[in-house]
């Protein structure tokens, strides 16, 4: 027996949204319009598992004041801090090469503000 599954609170119009990303470009450009309306983007991160066919997926706005607001509209959990998806992929997610294209920076930065690598 497993522990919860994080999906499990996710909206179910976020996880249709995210479930038609066919490659981490397409489906970064959906994370980052979902999380468009809550601010800048500070960290971004995912992570993608090809066995279990899914991409975790954790943000943290530049707002922590905003954080809570993004959860509730995503259906997130909350994971040291950071909103947490757990999104289901389809099995060719990636396409096999799993070749990732460059965001431009100019782009990001209209579409969903830049997100920042943090260690």
């Amino acid at each position: 027996m497993s522990g919860p599954s994080i999906i499990s609170d996710m909206r179910p119009e976020v996880m249709q949204r995210l479930r038609e990303a066919n490659d981490l470009y397409s489906l970064t450009r959906g994370v980052l319009a979902l999380c468009q309306p809550y601010g800048p983007v500070h960290s971004f991160r995912l992570v993608h598992n090809r066995g279990a066919a899914r991409v975790v997926c954790f943000i943290e706005l530049e707002s922590p004041k905003q954080q809570p607001a993004l959860v509730r509209a995503l259906g997130a959990k909350v994971i040291n801090g950071s909103a947490c998806l757990d999104i289901p992929v389809n099995e060719e997610f990636g396409g096999g090469d799993y070749k990732v294209a460059a965001l431009p920076m100019h782009q990001l930065r209209r579409e969903a503000a830049a997100p920042q690598v943090t260690n």
